[in-house]
């Protein structure tokens, strides 16, 4: 009986299966060697890096040209060239481990993708005319896709799964939306993340083309009109140059602004906000009895455990502080949003501890209005039984900005070392959830009804509805959606506020 022999469409050899594209029997020899360039290839094909089901390929393909890559640009540039270029995009104020591999790649990029040489060519066309010498098929292509590869400012519009995100390029918003894929991207990040990053674009996905800087939301707005700006003077020199051009050219620039910005603006926030470690000392001069009696039947003081870098003495009671009874008075010179509801509500807020000894009282609060109203409430409580002795008022704000301006590098890896370091198991995690969801339906009852300065003081529900105010109120309410979805994947709650975004007719944020 004769049997049939397979072969391959293309060469006659012995086949791997059926191309989807060509819907014929290929060989693996011929896939490799035609794919992307001469076969059409589907998206849905896992033998095709550049689609995403390929995605695992793209990476081996791109770790196998990067020795090749390095090879090509010493025969044009040599070691003190090359390293003129990468001090030249180092971040100046950078504080990532990061930063020196970021100014590398970034010097690659930009010497084989962006920099002209007399002829008008960059080092990828001079390439690409010896015939792309020692690359092989997905190499050729890969480095053909990077032609356009620029920097750019990219917002992450949604996360899709653990690799990919929906993207928008914001120095060319009018292409629309794209697909990013990226694991360690997608992993750490959230919707609204703004990125200054390299951006190259290939058949079915996009890619960062080397490490990126997130933008804050506080430097977001400024960075882009200095980036601006600064283009546009350029420009009337230079009538061919673009944007990205541009910014690629001076990534290391507007990297370090991106940090220069950040620390100004936290700096200046530290030095507007009354944020102070304020403690008051008071001798007991009457009945310690009556003392500890008005603490124990006032609604304003409730018994609490010691914290544990407090003394453990015999004798001595801690109270915290609540804003409820008479002491609820110090709402009414607080934000709406600081306030809260009934005094049978769970989320009351404090005015301070308090630590009662045989022979003192300490109170301490974390303002100077808390530290003042405090200061008036112990003589209205308390009246002669206590006679103040000593109080210490520190400036934590100040000594934080002082840090800052002085070594913004260690005062960043405090922060993030102390953020690591914290433990977030201290409350069980439905209990978190359930507390937070009723803050957050609290808080935003109220915001939609407050007045925000930065919507020029009116509310969310006039801005929504006001064509001049709207845009602000769209980027208002983009932080605010940042911040409770990297609390989501922080602490893994599953906060929402989709019915705020309704009250708004903000569809176009879900």
């Amino acid at each position: 009986m004769d049997k049939t022999v397979l072969k391959c469409a293309i060469c006659g050899r012995k086949p791997r299966g059926i191309c989807p594209a060509l819907e014929k029997i290929i060989c693996p020899a011929c896939c490799g060697s035609e794919r992307g360039s001469k076969i059409h290839c589907i998206p849905s094909c896992g033998y095709f890096p550049f689609g995403v089901t390929g995605y695992d390929l793209w990476l081996k393909v791109d770790e196998g040209l990067v020795r090749k890559k390095l090879d090509y640009l010493k025969s044009s540039y040599n070691y003190r060239e090359f390293e003129e270029m990468v001090e030249h995009m180092r971040f100046a104020s950078g504080i990532s481990e990061e930063d020196v591999g970021t100014a590398e790649g970034a010097a690659v990029y930009y010497l084989f993708f962006v920099k002209r040489d007399a002829d008008g060519r960059t080092l990828a066309q001079k390439w690409q005319t010896q015939g792309w010498v020692g690359l092989n098929n997905d190499e050729r292509i890969m480095m053909e896709y990077r032609f356009s590869c620029r920097a750019t400012v990219i917002e992450i519009e949604k996360v899709l799964d653990h690799q990919s995100m929906e993207c928008i390029d914001l120095l060319e918003p009018e292409k629309g939306n794209f697909v990013l894929i990226d694991r360690a991207t997608a992993a750490r990040s959230v919707r609204w993340t703004r990125m200054l990053t390299w951006l190259a674009h290939y058949p079915y996905f996009s890619r960062i083309a080397n490490n990126g800087v997130e933008l804050s939301d506080s430097a977001f707005a400024e960075f882009m009109d200095s980036l601006r700006d600064a283009f546009r003077k350029e420009n009337r020199k230079h009538k061919e140059l673009v944007i990205k051009d541009y910014l690629s050219e001076n990534f290391g620039v507007f990297g370090s602004l991106i940090y220069d910005l950040s620390r100004e603006r936290s700096i200046a926030v530290l030095k507007r906000m009354d944020l102070h470690q304020c403690r008051a000392i008071y001798k007991i001069k009457g009945n310690y009895g009556e003392i500890k009696a008005i603490l124990d039947k006032n609604p304003d003081f409730e018994q609490r455990e010691r914290h544990p870098d407090e003394q453990d003495l015999p004798g001595v009671y801690y109270y915290s502080w609540l804003r409820r009874g008479q002491s609820k008075a110090l709402e009414k010179n607080m934000p709406a949003h600081f306030r809260h509801g009934q005094e049978k509500d769970e989320g009351v807020g404090t005015v301070g501890n308090i630590s009662l000894f045989p022979d003192k009282l300490i109170v301490e609060a974390f303002t100077k209005q808390k530290h003042s109203f405090a200061k008036r409430m112990v003589k209205k409580f308390f009246g002669e039984n206590l006679l103040l002795q000593n109080e210490v008022v520190v400036d934590l704000a100040k000594q934080q900005a002082g840090k800052m301006e002085i070594d913004y590098k260690g005062y960043a890896r405090e922060i993030i070392s102390n953020k690591e370091k914290s433990d977030t198991k201290g409350i069980p995690p439905e209990v978190e959830r359930e507390l937070m969801q009723k803050f957050y339906k609290r808080h935003y009852t109220i915001f939609l009804e407050d007045k925000i300065p930065a919507l020029d003081e009116m509310t969310p529900r006039a801005a929504a509805v006001d064509p001049q105010m709207r845009p602000k109120l769209i980027e208002l309410m983009k932080q605010h959606l940042k911040g409770i979805e990297q609390q989501n994947k922080d602490r893994g709650l599953d906060l929402n506020i989709d019915w705020v975004l309704d009250e708004l007719s903000l569809p176009e944020l879900k």
